[in-house]
This record gives C-alpha cells, structure tokens and sequence, in this order.
C-alpha cells in the first residue's frame, strides 16, 4: 500500500520527463524531400569516399563513383532550388534549415557552403533593408510629430513642460536623421540608391526643422542625395533588360545541362557567358563551384592516370591523357611540369634512336 502514493507520483511526472528517454529520437528529416533523403545522402558520401580511397578502382566502381558523383550534386541542386522558393516566399527561416541541414551531411560540399554563405549576404542585406523601411517610418512619423508640436506650443507659450517636451522631440529628430544617414550609407554600398534617396530625403526634412540646424550633416546629406540621383539617372539610361533575362535563363540551362552531361569545355563556355550577362547572380557561385569540383577530380584523375603510364614507361600515352586534361585547366602548373618533362624524355629518346649522322 505504501508503494501506492510513489506509483502516482511516477505516473503523474512520467509525461514531463525528457522525450529522448522514453521515445526513439525521429530521423532528421529537410522540409519538402522524403524522410529518408539525409540518411541516403549520407551513406552515398560514405561510400564515395571509400571508393575515392582505393589505390586501384575497376571500370564498375568508377561507373559507381560516377553514379554517386551524380546523385550527390543533383540533392545539391534540389536542396538550393527549395531554398530559393522559399526565399521567394519571404521564408527566410526556412530556407536556412534547408541549407543548413543539407551542409550538416555534406559539410566539404563546396557548393553547398558557397548557396549558404550567398544565402546569408542576400538575408543580411535584406534585414538592412527592412531596417531601414522601419527607421524611414519613425522619421516621417516624427515629421508629422512636429506640427502637432507647433501647435501645442502655440497654445501654451512658453511654458517649461512643453520646452522640455520640445527638447527632447528634437534629440529623437536628431538621433533619427543620424540613423537614416548611417542605413543610407550601407544602402548606397549595396547599390540601392532609390532607398538611400528616401532615407536621406526624411532626414534632410528632420534636421531643417530641429533649431540646432547641423550645417556640416546637412552638407553631407546634400552630397549623397547627389550621388543617388545621379546614379538612379544611370539606371533609368540603361536599356530593357527583357532580352537579357531570356539569354539568362538560357545560359543557365544550357550550363547546367552541360555539367550533368560532364562537358567541362561546354560548361566553361557557358559559365563565362553567364558571368558577363549576371555577375550578380545568385545562381553563379553555386555554379561555379560545381563546374570547379568536377574540374579538379577530372584533372586529379587525368593526373594520377598519367602518372601511373609514366611509371611503366608509356610515355606516350602519359603524355596524350596529360594534354587532353591540359584543354580543361590551361594553367594547371602540375600538368603544365608533367608534360615538359615528357616531352623533354621523348627528345632525348629520339635523338638516342637517331643514328649517328642522320637527320633527327
């Protein structure tokens, strides 16, 4: 019976314990991909890298490496995809856990790292914006303050309350005016003159209606709301840009395609294209980063591939697959070495053949 009053207490606490003693803790799961996407996405990086390890790889396993090669960037792609709607949809937040749980289980995925770190500037620069919309409304609200405050002061003179209610308005003026010249200043560096303009229009209006008039701030908001105007005049000079995005969508597809086909030449030239149409463009630096992993592991391969012929003195043949990777990355000084060195070994095994007094 005793025992009674302690089976209560533990069937009343019972719910308020921790919920990962009692209930399996679930399978982390990305919004909007199935439950088991992680747990897949995981176990293929796995096991890339065990086969990336191996010293000697058959002709299937490296079709399997390719196969989880392929696998891997298409959940990259789909993970930035989903991030971007839900950016487009002002869902910030989520976008963020999509990101972040996708560079959870891929944390050397170059172009996951670079989406996110891409993602965080555009959510930066857009809480800066936000900010500053809510700084321009407390302006203009302080703007409409002051005739109330004329009038008050018409009708009580000058009386002690309402010069201190008046100081103390003006110093929220002042601070307001300080406020909207610093958001203008990272407006303008981010290029959004019209909201610049804004901002320093409400705080030009503050600091002419304050008695204390800052002739030196006024000075200088006077020059900025130069640069913004004849920035936005700039802007409006520039042609329709309506072509423009259908080149961009196209240059886009058609690099993305390349990628997945493993066309690197095809891929180069479509990235440049892009660069010079969109430099801006979020989607660049993700694919950038796509077109640069796959670059390196071609070239990796075309290396350690050459190197092995070289070895077993196939010159030749080092040499030819050494070249073929050199089209890909002109400039890689490792390749560059490994065929001048060939070539030098070729010369001397020619002119060695070459009997003596005959034409090499």
């Amino acid at each position: 019976m005793r025992d009674r009053p302690l089976a209560l207490l533990w069937f009343l606490l019972l719910p308020l314990l921790p919920a990962c003693s009692l209930i399996p803790t679930q399978q982390q799961a990305l919004e909007g991909f199935p439950p088991d996407t992680l747990q897949q996405v995981r176990q293929q990086s796995a096991e890339l890298v065990q086969l990336q390890q191996l010293n000697a790889v058959t002709p299937a396993q490296q079709q399997q490496i390719r196969q989880l090669h392929s696998r891997l960037r298409q959940f990259e792609r789909n993970v930035i995809r989903t991030a971007s709607r839900l950016e487009k949809q002002d869902d910030w937040h989520g976008a963020e856990q999509i990101l972040q749980g996708a560079t959870d289980v891929l944390p050397n995925s170059q172009v996951l790292n670079s989406a996110r770190a891409q993602f965080s500037e555009r959510r930066q620069a857009r809480e800066e914006r936000v900010r500053m919309e809510l700084e321009i409304h407390r302006g203009e609200q302080l703007l409409e303050d002051a005739e109330a405050y004329q009038r008050l002061q018409q009708l009580k003179g000058p009386d002690v309350l309402t010069w201190l209610e008046l100081k103390n308005f003006h110093r929220k003026c002042r601070d307001s005016a300080q406020a909207l010249q610093d958001h203008a200043q990272q407006a303008m560096q981010r290029d959004d003159y019209a909201l610049a303009q804004r901002g320093l229009k409400v705080a030009q209006r503050l600091y002419r209606d304050d008695p204390q008039q800052d002739k030196d701030q006024l000075e200088k908001i006077e020059r900025d709301l130069a640069v913004t105007d004849r920035q936005l005049r700039q802007t409006k000079r520039q042609p329709a840009r309506g072509s423009l995005n259908r080149d961009h969508k196209i240059a886009v597809t058609e690099l993305q395609q390349a990628l997945d086909a493993g066309d690197l030449l095809g891929a180069r030239q479509h990235l440049n294209q892009l660069r010079q149409q969109s430099p801006q463009d979020p989607l660049l630096p993700p694919l950038q980063s796509q077109f640069r992993a796959q670059l390196n592991t071609r070239v990796e391969a075309a290396i350690k591939r050459g190197n092995e012929l070289y070895s077993k003195a196939e010159i030749e043949r080092a040499l030819q697959v050494w070249r073929e990777a050199k089209d890909l990355d002109p400039d890689n000084v490792e390749l560059l070495t490994n065929i001048a060195r060939a070539e030098k070994v070729l010369e001397n095994l020619k002119a060695l053949s070459t009997p003596p007094g005959a034409e090499p």
